[in-house]
């Protein structure tokens, strides 16, 4: 029976490449995230595959990266998970979701995706669903938004145009939250989401992948790497992986 011991083991190995599963509600503590005014306030549970994080604070006039504005054009944290089925983002922001575009303001973004990591974003997550598009769609993008920054922008704002090729799910807070981090009177919101993988096509486990965001001036970007695509987990492959070894275990039996 040491076979069995064995092949047993390797099933609960194969189902804990799972991510956990997220409840998809703008409440980031399934991440691991906190709120005590502390700087670990920011770190995720140490399953999540990227993250990056760039918390500042001050008024309209404050340097960001690349413009200005302050907490209010703040992205401060943005994470990124996933499992056989879904990819899984989560950002956190000084960025009210609801700000319009005019009279000195500017939008939220779209979470944008670059395969490949050499520049061009291929699909972008529709977050709030401007430019009559759908919000949680994902589309296959053939012009983004470019900010007021040109070449100093890490990457594009907002969809523009594109194909929807289905939808995941979006959800954020319109109220902001404060004692996050260090700069506890500070007010923060946060996104949620969810994209089937299956969505990307061949994309998918095939390359290396950024995922990046921004509001529609690009007063301020966050990109995050995950691992390279040769270990993201193919969702046909990777569900497909406890059958595979139930097999082995009935095999293991007869042999026994």
């Amino acid at each position: 029976m040491r076979t069995l011991s064995i092949v047993t083991g390797l099933l609960a190995s194969g189902l804990s490449l799972q991510a956990s599963a997220y409840v998809i509600d703008a409440n980031l503590a399934d991440w691991g995230l906190t709120r005590t005014g502390r700087v670990a306030d920011w770190t995720p549970n140490a399953s999540v595959k990227a993250w990056a994080v760039e918390d500042q604070t001050g008024g309209i006039g404050t340097r960001l990266t690349p413009g200005y504005g302050g907490q209010a054009y703040d992205v401060e944290a943005l994470y990124v998970d996933y499992d056989a089925q879904y990819l899984y983002l989560a950002l956190v922001t000084g960025h009210n979701p609801l700000t319009p575009n005019g009279g000195g303001q500017y939008a939220a973004g779209d979470f944008a995706f670059d395969f490949g990591r050499n520049g061009n974003h291929e699909f972008g997550l529709e977050t709030t669903g401007s430019n009559d598009k759908t919000r949680g769609g994902l589309y296959a993008v053939s012009q983004w938004g470019a900010g007021l920054w040109g070449a100093a922008n890490e990457g594009p704002t907002s969809i523009l145009a594109g194909d929807l090729l289905g939808l995941g799910e979006v959800v954020y807070t319109t109220t902001g939250a404060a004692n996050m981090g260090v700069y506890a009177v500070d007010r923060h919101f946060f996104y949620e989401a969810r994209i089937p993988v299956a969505l990307f096509g061949p994309y998918w486990g095939g390359e290396a992948f950024d995922v990046h965001w921004t509001m529609n001036c690009a007063n301020d970007s966050l990109k995050a790497d995950p691992v390279p695509g040769a270990s993201v987990p193919e969702p046909g492959t990777l569900a497909l992986l406890p059958l595979g070894l139930l097999g082995m275990i009935g095999l293991a039996r007869r042999r026994a």
